[in-house]
Order: C-alpha cells, then structure tokens, then sequence
C-alpha cells in the first residue's frame, strides 16, 4: 500500500478477469472475429504485440478496467475527438464481453 501511495512504478496490481477472458481476448486482438459482427483485429493499428504503431498508442500492459473504461468510452461516443474516430468505429461493433476481453488479454502483456 505504501509503495502504490508513493506511485512507484514498479507496484504490480493483479487484475482478476473472467475465466476465458484472456484467451478470447487474444483471438479478439489477433484476428478481430467478434461473434457475428466483424471488428477490425487490435494488432491491425496497435502493432504485433499491441505496444503501439504510429499514431496508436500501447496498450500492452495498461490496467484492465482502464482500458475498458477507454473502449466504453468510444462505443458511446465521449471520446469523440478526430483520433478517436477509428476507435470510435471498432468500438462500436465490440459487446461488452468483448471489451472485457479484450481488455483482460492487453492488460496481460508486457508492456
């Protein structure tokens, strides 16, 4: 608790996901199938192993809820800025099974 409060950036957080989450987060990033919508594959712009390509940022390693906060945000249009215009369409094909998912697999990443 000490070593969160003094922000030290070596604290480890566990993250506790659904069971299957991570695997069909992966399947998610990698190849971008979602049930019986099509959404673009997270790799596709965040790069191979999601640690960011061009004008996408990293998101390998970033905290869960954190991140599914950001895609919930783009499904519902508060994130609403010209950047935010491609994930603002991925997000909107994603259900919240999804997010979570692909959330849990991002989070489990090295950053």
């Amino acid at each position: 608790a000490e070593r969160h409060e003094l922000h030290d950036a070596r604290v480890e957080y566990v993250a506790y996901v659904p069971p299957g989450s991570i695997a069909r987060g992966q399947a998610l990033a990698k190849r971008g199938v979602s049930g019986s919508k099509s959404a673009t594959a997270c790799t596709s712009c965040h790069g191979s192993k999601l640690r960011g390509a061009g004008p996408a940022p990293p998101i390998a390693g970033r905290a869960p809820s954190y991140l599914l906060r950001q895609l919930m945000g783009f499904a519902a249009g508060s994130r609403s800025t010209k950047d935010a215009a491609p994930m603002r369409a991925v997000a909107g094909t994603l259900t919240l099974k999804d997010m979570i998912s692909a959330a849990a697999y991002a989070g489990s990443l090295a950053p």
